[in-house]
């Protein structure tokens, strides 16, 4: 029986007489599809400034859908009336999370139903009396992070309503400062602007 010869010298790597330039087009190509997936990401995923913004841009178009979608009804049940966000502690954050859990699934599909029947009569009531109704964020102050995936956002909001009868109507021209509370990239609270 012949004897077969393994071959047990590897071939090293040469570091010294390696061509760095060569390689350089192809470094560079993979960095910059790095930046564009990050800046992608950073882009696409979402946040707690592009929640308050896709929810005044869905008020803006009478959108139902594009409200709710910026909406997460069962954080505004969690964080209802009981929370300061100047005084937001850790063992708040525990014990909105707690409250964040136990949401009756049942009861959430009711309140989901009943915040958009809410907003489609609100909105209705806009379209019939006012013959224009822009909401615009004006600029964001602050964001404040308040646990993990828990945020206020600051944003100067400004209403501008054209009434169709102006005997009967206000018109609105305002701008404020409010406080919205976002969990997960989805509103919480509202900082007071009534639906």
């Amino acid at each position: 029986m012949e004897e077969e010869t393994i071959n047990t010298d590897s071939k090293k790597f040469d570091f010294k007489n390696f061509d760095y330039k060569k390689y350089l087009p192809f470094v560079a190509i993979a960095v910059a599809v790095i930046v564009v997936i990050i800046l992608l990401v950073t882009l696409l995923g979402g946040g707690p400034k592009k929640a308050v913004k896709g929810f005044v841009s869905g008020m803006n178009k009478k959108d139902v859908s594009k409200i709710m979608k910026n909406i997460d009804v069962a954080g505004m049940a969690a964080w209802g009336y009981s929370y300061d966000v100047d005084d937001f502690s850790e063992d708040d954050y525990d014990e909105f999370l707690d409250k964040y859990k136990d949401i009756d699934k049942d009861e959430l599909k009711d309140a989901n139903k009943d915040m958009e029947d809410n907003l489609d009569d609100s909105l209705h009531d806009m379209s019939k009396d006012y013959k224009s109704y822009k909401v615009k964020v004006e600029k964001f102050k602050d964001v404040e992070k308040l646990g993990k995936d828990l945020y206020a956002v600051d944003a100067k909001i400004s209403i501008v309503a054209e009434p169709k009868d102006k005997e009967e109507t206000d018109e609105i021209d305002e701008s404020e400062t409010v406080t919205f509370v976002v969990y997960k990239n989805k509103l919480i609270s509202l900082g007071g602007i009534g639906l």
